[in-house]
């Protein structure tokens, strides 16, 4: 396997990599502020990356990330010599590298039927239960279990040696151990993929897709927070390791023209994002005038997940607005969490998940291997929703597995002939042959 330069500044941590990659110029500069940002290339007026990176070192910055699949990179620029970059001939474009990460009030609260003592021994657990979340959409009563589909939860890392998940791989873009060390130090991102896949193996839980395989791409720090590099950065890694599904329970209140084409890029190589909408609330009304939803939810290539209450009322903490596609179970879920327990928590943040599954089972009906099928995937989840709200705040509606897993374009792998996408497939043939006829006519004659 070749070693990418990212995998490169990732194997040797992100301050040993700006070591090496330049220093300030002068020791004055070097106690300056500096500010982390994406710098764009200018089309055609380099000579590769490293003429990139040269640009960057004359304006005494400090390269710090770079990428598999996207030609820009990552890096410290002290504040005063930001507009000498930005003024660069061969620089395109200079944007700030925002925040992103999980509600600051997120609040877990561990699960007294599920945690037993001494809860490091799974002998000790007790037997698997599905939560609500798992029986309301018709999770459980589907024969597929997402099996061959790999899922990124791109959050605070999973806990790797919890009783109720089994992680295939992962990696660490934070500052918070090193690339290997993908451990959930938090319980966010191991509480999202219980929800997603725990296996079916007769322990605690059991999530909507718990044949899938679950990978831990650690993209918010073990406080819950990250910045947009590190999301792109686990984008990034899920293309490159051929990851179907990139699940983000996140959100930042910045929009960024660099994680749009991180986001666009994945979209059109077949990959399939879903994103938490924000826990931002609403105004009790079912309208979304607000427009209360987080990014990159925002994002019309992202599905984007509000939360419902048990009793199918609009969780009073969800976000809403015009770019929802689909709404979830995500209040009071008992799932995994650190230190090998449970606990009960809520948000659209867990919501997420629950579509994430579900597409999973979809992608596994649909037997195809690696990213391809994501808008297939994506108009079965969202034709086959059922509609609870009657509002704009659930999108298509609830998210369905039983009605979605039955499609006929997922058990077909692809569009009936009879249904519209299939039709007009059949007809773009023939009408491609007759013009093909008339063209081999033509070259005849003239």
């Amino acid at each position: 396997m070749k070693l990418s330069r990212r995998r490169l500044l990732g194997g040797i941590g992100a301050g040993a990599a700006a070591g090496l990659l330049g220093a300030p110029a002068s020791a004055a500069e070097s106690n300056t502020d500096t500010e982390r940002v994406f710098v764009h290339p200018k089309t055609g007026l380099l000579d590769g990356l490293s003429e990139l990176l040269g640009v960057i070192e004359d304006s005494s910055g400090t390269t710090v990330l770079e990428f598999d699949n996207f030609e820009f990179v990552v890096a410290e620029v002290p504040s005063t010599r930001l507009d000498e970059l930005r003024g660069d001939r061969r620089v395109a474009s200079v944007e700030d590298d925002e925040e992103t990460g999980i509600p600051s009030n997120w609040s877990p609260s561990l699960s007294d039927f599920l945690n037993p003592p001494g809860g490091s021994d799974c002998f000790g657990h007790p037997d698997q239960r599905p939560s609500w979340g798992v029986e309301r959409i018709g999770a459980d009563a589907v024969e597929s279990d997402g099996s061959g589909v790999n899922v990124g939860i791109l959050d605070t890392g999973i806990e790797s040696d919890h009783c109720s998940l089994s992680v295939e791989g992962g990696r660490n873009f934070t500052d918070d151990g090193t690339p290997g060390d993908y451990e959930d130090r938090h319980g966010h991102g191991t509480h999202v993929a219980g929800v997603a896949g725990a296996p079916d193996n007769d322990l605690g839980v059991v999530g909507v897709a718990p044949g899938a395989n679950l990978y831990a791409v650690k993209v918010l720090g073990d406080d819950g927070s990250g910045r947009y590099s590190e999301l792109i950065a686990g984008i990034d890694w899920c293309m490159s390791n051929d990851v179907e599904l990139i699940s983000m329970s996140l959100g930042g209140e910045a929009e960024s023209s660099t994680m749009d084409r991180a986001i666009e890029a994945a979209h059109s190589a077949g990959h399939l994002l879903l994103c938490a909408a924000g826990n931002e609330g609403n105004g009790g009304n079912g309208s979304c005038d607000a427009e209360t939803m987080t990014y990159p939810a925002t994002h019309e290539d992202v599905i984007a997940v509000t939360a419902m209450d048990e009793d199918d009322t609009l969780a009073s903490y969800s976000s809403v607005g015009s770019g929802v596609d689909l709404l979830a179970p995500g209040t009071a879920v008992t799932s995994t969490t650190v230190d090998n327990e449970y606990a009960e928590a809520s948000g659209t943040s867990i919501a997420c998940p629950y579509v994430t599954g579900v597409a999973a089972l979809v992608w596994e009906i649909r037997e195809e291997e690696g990213p391809g099928p994501n808008e297939p995937v994506r108009e079965i989840l969202a034709e086959t929703a059922e509609t609870v709200l009657g509002t704009c705040a659930e999108g298509d509606g609830l998210v369905n597995a039983r009605s979605a897993v039955g499609d006929d374009r997922a058990t077909d792998g692809g569009s009936s002939p009879l249904d519209g996408g299939g039709l007009l497939s059949i007809l773009e043939r023939v009408v491609d042959l007759i013009v093909g006829f008339f063209e081999w006519l033509w070259g005849l004659f003239s």
